[in-house]
């Protein structure tokens, strides 16, 4: 199992590369981080559940002291990546992606409880239209799996 981190972290990193953005927007950011991180690592990002709202999403502040510092690569680089794709886009823009989004959508049909599930997050940040758009100029799954491979005979990963 990687490690995971607290939303909080996640903000704290946010806010030390990208600063000046509302709280607003880096929650919504977290939706798109807490996804590539599923989809790519297989655990879970940060470990406070998120919940599908009017708003996009909303997820509970960790009680206690400060944030603790980003220190796992793959953490940073997630981050990183979501930041790169999606902080030029407008809080109005990421919650239209969010609410289009199943996994949104399925949270919001339980209206006691609209949690959105990790399992759900895993599959649509893992489907095709995401990971192997031919206009995408990222390398698709079956180009990872290879470099992956190769890196891995090499002794390198």
């Amino acid at each position: 199992m990687g490690k995971t981190t607290t939303a909080n972290s996640v903000i704290a990193f946010i806010d030390a590369r990208r600063p000046g953005l509302k709280l607003g927007k880096k929650q919504l950011l977290l939706y798109f981080a807490q996804g590539h991180h599923l989809a790519r690592r297989g655990d879970p990002l940060f470990a406070e559940p998120m919940y599908a709202t009017d708003h996009g999403i909303s997820v509970d502040d960790v009680p206690g002291g400060p944030a603790p510092q980003i220190d796992s690569e793959a953490i940073a680089n997630t981050i990183g990546y979501v930041l790169i794709r999606y902080s030029a886009l407008s809080p109005a823009d990421l919650r239209t992606l969010i609410q289009a989004s199943e996994p949104w959508r399925l949270a919001r049909k339980n209206t006691d409880e609209p949690r959105i599930e990790w399992m759900w997050l895993t599959d649509w940040f893992r489907r095709p239209d995401e990971t192997d758009d031919p206009d995408d100029e990222r390398p698709n799954r079956a180009e990872r799996v290879e470099a992956e491979t190769h890196l891995a005979s090499q002794g390198g990963h």
